[in-house]
């Protein structure tokens, strides 16, 4: 195992990850350039388009350097405040990481805090500057924060442009010269190896992803999951190039993929460890993620309710983070409250049900999750980090108070370092668009979940024609209170269509009205302007409005198009 290297790269989102892990498998000839999409790690079509990771992805790279052969798998991982928890679980498997720092952009909040999360298992950190060959680059600066942040020697940081390709082997040299390879196992150790992730292939079952701390599996091996408490077979055992190949074993240090032939997709636990004995325990290394932000989820058409199950199940697998329980609402018929680890996860999983699953969904406006204690509501709340150039102190600081935020500390370098305490709602609001928008998007931040405290809130209800309905509804403060119930009554008057009735919107808080619209009366007959024996032309006509319907649910007697949930979804 002495010339294995296993590492990672951490960074920010759009700081170049996916390019630089591009480079270096055309550097290790692991692909040929040109003859592969970019970001070739970023396999989700979603990730592309919106331009973040949002999967992890392991490759193999096969590395020759003076005389040697070695080995480096390298695992991509997201750089979204949402999905931090996948960072957690990278660093697990592997010995060293990339610090990536885009050079026009300098040091964000969340590339501090997984390089902490590095510190904090003991990983090797290797500092690596990128997009040098942009005219906006301050290389220098950049350089600065990275001496100052990681204690390191100017030498060590490593200048790159990834695009281009610019001392990309130099960041092969030193991942073989300072990353440390996998500590040996004894001779006949018993298997430990670590789940990192899994898809369920409809032929072969689960296949996990491991890093074997020690032991080897192959092939036809009986193994055993600790956490799962289930026993299976191994069809198969194999590394990724990125694509899967089987080989006939893998041993200590080495990360690959074992196929399991298990149907139940619910028994393979993200961070569970997969042995060949009965009695060995579980590996430290994962916390439980929680999740902090709940929506509700229906389908437009009650008779894809099985699907839509199926759908969360098989999502569920390649995303621990998800929590799901079935719920009845009356007047949405059968569905399931979903629990995310933030907005942006939340809409990606609602855009993967409907991408991949063809899913027509409703989704419930977020909220986060209160306790109700003696009658009284208690609210979570985040420790928040901030990271803003100087000059835009003042306004950030506004901000935050004006989103009931309670200052913690500051630290003044290279730039402005807050920490703020914040209710998990204010943060589900307009809180991140609004601080990238009065820095110019030069601010960054990330987040963690501390604690619940008591709260002065109630439900602000919405009635349609006097009918309260739950999934309009949400829990808010005395003094968000009356924007909420504008913005909900306004929006919903907006995308609900008019009705063959009158149709009153208000909002309630604390027993009083405090918001209302009306949405007047109207006949619609689709073939109405059709006189005489067209009658194809009306069939045609009925068939487009019927499809239109499926779009459409009903909330007792009236229609509600999907868009309106959408619209009340993006908050």
């Amino acid at each position: 195992m002495h010339h294995v290297r296993n590492f990672a790269i951490i960074a920010h989102i759009d700081h170049g990850k996916s390019t630089l892990a591009d480079r270096l498998m055309e550097l290790t000839d692991t692909v040929q350039r040109g003859s592969h999409q970019e970001q070739l790690l970023d396999r989700n079509p979603i990730s592309r388009e919106r331009g973040i990771t949002i999967k992890l992805a392991p490759v193999r790279m096969e590395y020759h350097l003076n005389g040697t052969d070695y080995i480096l798998n390298l695992i991509d991982t997201p750089g979204h405040v949402d999905f931090s928890y996948e960072v957690d679980r990278t660093l697990s498997c592997v010995e060293g990481v990339l610090l990536l720092v885009d050079a026009t952009q300098g040091i964000q909040a969340q590339t501090i805090a997984n390089a902490y999360k590095a510190i904090e298992k003991n990983v090797t950190i290797i500092p690596v500057i990128n997009k040098i060959d942009l005219p906006n680059a301050d290389i220098e600066k950049t350089k600065l924060e990275l001496i100052d942040f990681l204690g390191v020697a100017r030498d060590e940081v490593i200048e790159i442009s990834a695009k281009t390709g610019t001392h990309v082997d130099e960041v092969l040299r030193k991942i073989v010269e300072h990353v440390p390879p996998p500590a040996p196992a004894p001779d006949n150790a018993p298997l430990q190896s670590l789940v990192f992730d899994s898809y369920f292939d409809p032929h072969t079952g689960v296949v996990s992803f491991i890093r074997i701390m020690q032991g080897t599996v192959q092939k036809n091996q009986k193994l055993h999951l600790v956490m799962g408490n289930v026993s299976f077979e191994s069809l198969d055992v194999g590394i990724f190039t990125p694509e899967l190949k089987p080989i006939s074993t893998l041993s200590t240090g080495e990360i690959g993929y074992i196929v399991t032939n298990l149907k139940d997709i619910h028994r393979v636990r993200v961070g569970d460890t997969i042995s060949d004995r009965t009695d060995q325990v579980q590996l430290p290394g994962y916390k439980p993620v929680k999740p902090m932000v709940f929506a509700s989820l229906f389908t437009t058409d009650p008779g894809d309710y099985e699907h839509l199950k199926n759908a969360l199940e098989k999502i569920y697998l390649t995303d621990s983070s998800l929590t799901f329980t079935p719920m009845y609402s009356k007047a949405l018929g059968a569905g399931f409250r979903v629990g995310f680890l933030g907005l942006l996860h939340a809409d990606v999983v609602r855009e993967r049900l409907e991408r991949e699953y063809d899913l027509n969904l409703i989704i419930t406006t977020p909220q986060v999750d209160y306790h109700i204690v003696n009658d009284s509501y208690e609210e979570p709340v985040a420790r928040l980090h901030i990271v803003t150039p100087h000059e835009y102190l003042g306004t950030v600081m506004q901000v935050c108070e004006s989103h009931r935020a309670t200052f913690i500390t500051m630290d003044n370098k290279h730039q402005l370092y807050l920490e703020y305490e914040i209710p998990l709602s204010e943060m589900i609001s307009d809180f991140f668009d609004t601080i990238k928008s009065v820095t110019s998007g030069y601010a960054s931040f990330d987040w963690e979940f501390v604690r619940y405290q008591q709260v002065d809130a109630a439900k602000l209800s919405i009635l349609l024609n006097n009918t309260e309905i739950d999934e309009f509804s949400e829990i808010s403060v005395p003094e968000r209170a009356y924007h909420r119930a504008r913005t909900l009554t306004s929006k919903l008057k907006d995308v609900i269509p008019r009705q063959q009735f009158e149709l009153r919107i208000q909002a309630k808080y604390k027993g009083k009205i405090i918001s209302a619209e009306r949405i007047a009366p109207f006949r619609k007959d689709v073939t109405a302007k059709l006189y005489g024996g067209d009658r194809t032309r009306k069939d045609k006509l009925l068939k487009k409005q019927k499809k239109g319907k499926k779009k459409m649910k009903m909330i007792g007697a009236v229609e509600v198009p999907k868009e309106a949930f959408v619209a009340l979804f993006k908050r």
